[in-house]
C-alpha cells in the first residue's frame, strides 16, 4: 500500500479553525486524510486543501455513480480513457459509458470502495 497527498479546492477558507473543519470534509469526500497544510490560492474566493490518499482503498461497501469524461468518440477510447479518468477520482471505471451530449460530453460510470 503506498500513500501519496495532492491539494484539493475547498473553497474559502479564514482561518485555521475553519480549515481543519473544511479540510476534514474535503479529505473524507476523497476516502483521505487532511494532513492540516492548506493555501489561499484566490483571496476571499478559493482554498485550496492537502490530501494524503491511499493507493489501496479496500473496504465492504461499494458506490457506483457517473462522472463526466469529456467528449467520447468509441467504445474502444472509453476502455482506454475511463480507467485514468476513475482513478483520477479514487475509483474504478466499470466498463460503462455514455454520450449525454453529441460531440460535446460523455460520461463513465466509476465505482468507489469503502
Amino acid at each position: 500500500m503506498s500513500n501519496f497527498k495532492i491539494t484539493l479546492p475547498a473553497g474559502p477558507i479564514w482561518d485555521q479553525a475553519d480549515a481543519q473543519t473544511k479540510g476534514k470534509a474535503v479529505a473524507a469526500a476523497h476516502q483521505g486524510t487532511f494532513t492540516g497544510v492548506w493555501n489561499t490560492v484566490v483571496e476571499n474566493q478559493m482554498s485550496v486543501v492537502e490530501v494524503e490518499l491511499s493507493t489501496d482503498n479496500k473496504g465492504m461497501h461499494t458506490y457506483l455513480t457517473t462522472v463526466l469524461a469529456g467528449p467520447l468518440w468509441s467504445n474502444d477510447e472509453a476502455q482506454k480513457i475511463g480507467p485514468v479518468i476513475a482513478t483520477s477520482y479514487g475509483a474504478e471505471f466499470t466498463g460503462q459509458w455514455s454520450t449525454i451530449v453529441e460531440g460535446v460530453m460523455s460520461v463513465i460510470q466509476i465505482k468507489y470502495t469503502f
